[in-house]
């Protein structure tokens, strides 16, 4: 890969520090730890997404205009200040919720200011008659990466969050074993504040061509916002845009909400606390191999059979999730951890090849920004729902009600993805008359230079 241009094997390098996070395999519990509610886990989410919404179309637009390198540092810094408020917030404290709205803000924040500039940093800097080769293997290199980083950071992230395990090695080491789970709680968010620094030295290495548009203050923000409409109206005109767009925001919605609460699921099959980073590590190897495979679809499969994939896998997902299997069934949940891979790669892929290099940080926002509120909406719609049936008489006499209630509550994902999907692609058919791989390829003929 020495072939490659320097911002795009620095992407590579951003994008494994900023999303393997040690926190990621306890997320939920490790929240609950805190003092909260799954309610209010739910607002968190919801929060987080509506301040990605507020500020990711802008940030790519302000990318495209001002300086994509500026927007990525900002992002650094702000992944920086989000881990030191998690780190400073005192565990069941009365104001503990508020502290947690305002990580989720500057989360939100960081999210929107490195999504779309940093990969279109990374795509424009290959050579033109290279590029869709290589950016398909940047972004296989970028799948095993972010696959490595997950099982170390899963692994890692777990094992320092269990106190039992703290102080068996303390125990080996012949200290005294006294470590409880208030002390480990904020292991993860330590080990995480050194990446989230490592981020930052990444994002300064980026190179950018200097521009001669020298507008500062209300006519960049002016232009940056004529540049979201500019954006939004292509993205209306593109058949092909509209329903990659589509299909990325109900698919990543449903999956990202597993992921959120997995840590839930495994408490429901019965996985002891130590084992769960070893989960998210098999996933991580196996997505290795995933990204390996992606690359090969991409080029020898079309898009319609390559989504389908992803839908197979999906559903296949929610089943496991709506039939929980004690132990075993934790190898159930291998196609719903696989599906995340798939999706990205295509996504990236597909939208890239139909999106106009001038517009390309603000597409790609548009598309961080629609994925990531319905990924807020239905995360809340979860939480929300799993309230009332804690509520309701059926679950009253139960040991553990909020686990029962939770579990309930994943029973009816199947169905609601299936009517999502076949909705989804009967609607493409009707509306456009084609298929999604006759789609793109009208996009990718739109997108060539001098139409």
């Amino acid at each position: 890969m020495s072939n490659l241009p320097r911002n795009a094997r620095l992407f590579s390098l951003f994008r494994i520090f900023f999303n393997c996070r040690f926190y990621y395999p306890v997320y939920l519990v490790m929240f609950l730890e805190f003092g909260l509610s799954i309610a209010q886990f739910a607002t968190l989410n919801l929060i987080w997404a509506i301040t990605i919404v507020l500020m990711e179309v802008p940030s790519g637009a302000l990318a495209d205009h001002l300086g994509r390198k500026k927007l990525v540092v900002a992002s650094a810094i702000l992944m920086i200040t989000e881990i030191l408020i998690l780190i400073l917030t005192p565990a069941g404290s009365a104001f503990v919720f508020w502290l947690f709205v305002i990580n989720r803000v500057l989360s939100g924040a960081a999210e929107a200011a490195a999504s779309g500039a940093d990969e279109a940093m990374a795509y424009d800097s290959i050579p033109e008659p290279t590029r869709q080769v290589l950016w398909a293997k940047v972004m296989k290199r970028t799948m095993i990466g972010i696959s490595i980083g997950f099982v170390i950071t899963s692994i890692t992230g777990a094992l320092v969050y269990s106190p039992d395990f703290i102080n068996s090695v303390l125990h080996g080491l012949g200290l005294d074993p006294g470590v409880t789970k208030a002390h480990t709680l904020k292991f993860p968010l330590y080990l995480n504040l050194a990446t989230a620094v490592a981020v930052f030295f990444i994002a300064i290495r980026f190179e950018e061509k200097q521009t001669n548009d020298n507008s500062t203050g209300l006519s960049a923000i002016r232009e940056s916002f004529s540049g979201t409409l500019r954006a939004g109206r292509w993205i209306l005109r593109s058949p092909a845009a509209t329903i990659l767009m589509l299909i990325g925001l109900f698919y990543d919605s449903i999956i990202r909400v597993f992921y959120t609460v997995s840590s839930n699921v495994y408490k429901l099959i019965k996985l002891p606390e130590w084992t769960w980073g070893f989960v998210g590590a098999a996933a991580s190897i196996v997505g290795i191999g995933v990204a390996l495979l992606c690359e090969r679809m991409a080029k020898g499969c079309s898009a319609s059979v390559n989504f389908a994939v992803v839908t197979i896998l999906t559903f296949t997902g929610c089943m496991a999730l709506a039939n929980p299997v004690p132990l075993w069934g934790v190898v159930l949940l291998l196609p719903m951890l696989t599906a995340m891979r798939f999706l990205q790669y295509f996504l990236s892929y597909y939208l890239n090849q139909v999106t106009p290099s001038e517009q390309r940080a603000t597409v790609l926002s548009f598309k961080g920004a629609s994925m990531n509120l319905a990924f807020g909406l239905l995360t809340q719609i979860f939480g929300v729902v799993t309230a009332q049936f804690l509520w309701s008489e059926k679950f009253a006499l139960i040991s553990s009600p909020e686990l029962a209630a939770f579990a309930y509550t994943l029973t009816w994902s199947p169905g609601y993805f299936a009517i999502g999907a076949i909705l989804l692609f009967t609607l493409t058919r009707w509306r456009y008359g084609k298929g999604l791989t006759l789609l793109i390829e009208d996009g990718k003929v739109d997108n060539q230079p001098g139409r």
